[in-house]
């Protein structure tokens, strides 16, 4: 080897070491402009597709922010030159190639020179996004009046609904709840006054608040998460305490007149004075189905019933259900109940069934078809009365549907909505 080219060997070798660090350094620059350029397109195209602008998207080039490209073009280029620049600092043999010199140079002098052209392009973008802005400003005012607006009638309708509840409750348990009520008017009053000067953000999240407030603490809710508790101890399993609660609202507010007193009375246990609530008087056959689903008087008047006594039959019906004074009924039958107390139990207990079948008739099927129909739905609510807060939470129950019904409200929804969100 010449000594000459031998003693260059050192400097060829960092040259050329010197330039493939270059090489793969203008490469990872390249790749990560062009991963950022990827991940800029997809936002790019998200932003267009939420503002409903897809028309911007298609117009940009490549997909991009206008000026993107260019301006990715020059990073590129004054990166690939400073890249090159550093290393002509170590050594002596590396010169700035004149071609990228030129290029540099037209590359500064476009970006940096005059941009006349580029400043109109960039005026009617920036007002493009000022429209698309202000169109996106309006939606999200318009939205959040009307959402506002949304609430604070439904909370008007809560405040209503409240009240009409709480004037049924006794005295003492309305304090409470009309506590309530002015906390529910100071609120929707607030939001209202918010609505008006403009603040539909504001007056939304105010609307909001009242709302969850009246959820929260609805005194119809109260009641019926009550009932749920109190039924779901006593029941057993017969039937869920949602199904109740649905069929006495549902079939109370169906029924009218006579057949809704006979129901009221046959589901609380209320008597059934012949000359307020007169039973049909049934014929034998019907008769002894009653006997017979009456425990009391079944044991009582055993013997006749195995005896098949229709006679007995038919005129014990008539007594039990048209004697309007029960003491000629004791009189008759005092020798075989052991009280006045059982005798009056056995003979209410008679009337219900004979209201039960009555009722039957009256109750459409369909009605009941989701609770295994009336005489399951009966059976079951029978069973509340051995309990005193299963009772008392019925008689509530019964009441609230009650009056709601009276006053013209959605009993059905109102109770529906309150189910799904109290139900566990």
């Amino acid at each position: 080897m010449n000594p000459e080219n031998a003693s260059n060997l050192p400097a060829l070798v960092w040259d050329a070491g010197v330039v493939i660090s270059a090489t793969i350094m203008a490469l990872a620059v390249i790749a990560g402009y062009l991963i950022y350029l990827f991940i800029l397109q997809k936002k790019f195209f998200e932003a267009c597709r939420e503002e409903k602008q897809m028309g911007l998207y298609f117009q940009s080039p490549a997909g991009l922010p206008n000026g993107t490209v260019r301006s990715i073009l020059a990073l590129v280029i004054v990166t690939i030159s400073i890249l090159l620049i550093v290393p002509m600092a170590f050594t002596e043999n590396l010169q700035f190639p004149e071609s990228l010199s030129a290029v540099l140079g037209t590359v500064l002098g476009f970006y940096f020179g005059s941009r006349t052209g580029t400043k109109e392009q960039e005026k009617v973008l920036g007002d493009q996004m000022k429209t698309i802005q202000g169109e996106r400003d309006r939606v999200v005012h318009d939205k959040e009046q009307s959402e506002a607006l949304t609430l604070i009638t439904r909370i008007g309708k809560g405040i209503a609904l409240s009240r009409a509840v709480i004037d049924l409750l006794p005295e003492k348990e309305r304090a409470s709840g009309r506590r309530i009520i002015e906390k529910l008017e100071n609120g929707m009053d607030t939001a209202k006054t918010l609505l008006g000067t403009g603040n539909m953000e504001a007056a939304r999240n105010k609307a909001a608040e009242v709302f969850d407030l009246f959820r929260e603490a609805n005194p119809a809710r109260g009641i019926v998460a009550k009932a749920i508790h109190a039924f779901s101890r006593t029941l057993g399993g017969v039937l869920p305490p949602v199904a109740i609660i649905t069929a006495v609202a549902g079939i109370g507010v169906k029924l009218s007149g006579v057949a809704y007193q006979k129901w009221k009375a046959r589901i609380l246990h209320l008597p059934f004075p012949p000359s307020v609530l007169p039973l049909e008087v049934v014929d034998a056959n019907t008769g002894l189905v009653v006997f017979l689903n009456s425990p009391r008087f079944k044991e009582t008047f055993l013997p006749e019933l195995q005896a098949n006594d229709r006679d007995f039959v038919q005129s014990a019906v008539h007594e039990f259900l048209r004697t309007e004074e029960t003491e000629s009924l004791w009189k008759r039958y005092r020798e075989r109940f052991d009280s006045r107390e059982d005798f009056e139990a056995g003979l209410d207990e008679f009337r219900r069934n004979a209201a039960a079948l009555e009722l039957g008739q009256e109750i459409d099927p369909e009605w009941a078809a989701d609770f295994g129909g009336i005489e399951k739905l009966t059976a079951a609510i029978d069973r509340l009365h051995a309990d005193d807060a299963a009772r008392a939470s019925l008689d509530e129950l019964v009441m609230v549907v009650e009056g709601l019904h009276r006053k013209g409200e959605p009993v059905q929804s109102i109770f529906s909505k309150i189910l799904k969100e109290v139900a566990p």
